[in-house]
């Protein structure tokens, strides 16, 4: 994943926010520390010390005049060590769960290669007839959680949820009407187990494994979020349960 060859290197998800690696495989602290709120003590151009500098001639560090300072894997690192401890373990943790992520996702096709080669005459077939279930074609295109793949797959304008006569939202969410019309999925009875209301055919397969990066990379930015709001819940529950107690 995270190699010399920048066409491997994947985002990072920090507190919910992604940060791309530019055509050189480096990160922009300018970025990070702006889309972060990170103080203003801390910004990327004051950061001169001799990590700082020994970077800097390592090539792992760079500063651009009137553009910014930017850094790969390495530096990115150093940099958050440098903000604090604690802002140095998230960044560290960040590229930690792409490149696990990455590995396991690899695995997880090989694996799935291996298990289904006998059955891929049979999924062809389904596809070509009644079409593949959600979590089917999920599963062959290589996306990840298939519940979460759909509502980032409404975050990237991909996908809609339905609406009620009242404009209330109704049911899952599911392809625009184009996406019928073309043929690439077809509507079928949510009955026995298709609760989503409508299946993949093959050209709904295609364009999903052709886009598998980008909603994975979204799935975990929505997971993200997820997970930083029940965080902040219970730090409210806990600051609350706190308050509580001292006015007795």
């Amino acid at each position: 994943m995270l190699t010399n060859n920048t066409d491997t290197l994947l985002p990072i998800v920090i507190e919910g926010h992604t940060f791309k690696p530019n055509a050189e495989g480096l990160w922009s602290l300018n970025e990070i520390h702006q889309g972060l709120n990170l103080p203003e003590a801390k910004r990327p151009g004051q950061w001169d010390n001799e990590v700082s500098n020994r970077l800097l001639s390592c090539g792992n560090f760079h500063k651009v005049d009137k553009v910014g300072s930017f850094a790969d894997e390495l530096g990115t690192i150093a940099y958050a060590m440098w903000v604090s401890t604690d802002f140095y373990l998230m960044v560290a943790r960040a590229f930690v769960a792409v490149r696990n992520s990455a590995v396991s996702e690899l695995r997880h096709k090989d694996a799935l290669l291996d298990a289904n080669m006998p059955k891929a005459s049979t999924l062809d077939m389904k596809a070509r007839g009644a079409g593949l279930t959600w979590t089917e074609a999920c599963r062959v295109a290589g996306i990840q959680q298939s519940r979460l793949a759909l509502e980032a797959l409404v975050t990237l304008g991909d996908f809609v949820y339905p609406l009620d006569n009242f404009g209330a939202r109704e049911g899952s969410p599911r392809p625009h009407k184009q996406g019928f019309k073309v043929g690439a999925f077809v509507k079928v009875s949510s009955d026995f187990g298709n609760r989503e209301g409508w299946r993949v055919k093959p050209r709904g397969l295609d364009w999903l494994r052709k886009n598998a990066e980008a909603v994975n990379l979204r799935v975990a930015e929505v997971k993200a979020r997820k997970d930083k709001a029940k965080r902040d819940a219970k730090a409210r529950l806990k600051d609350n349960l706190k308050n509580t107690s001292s006015d007795y």
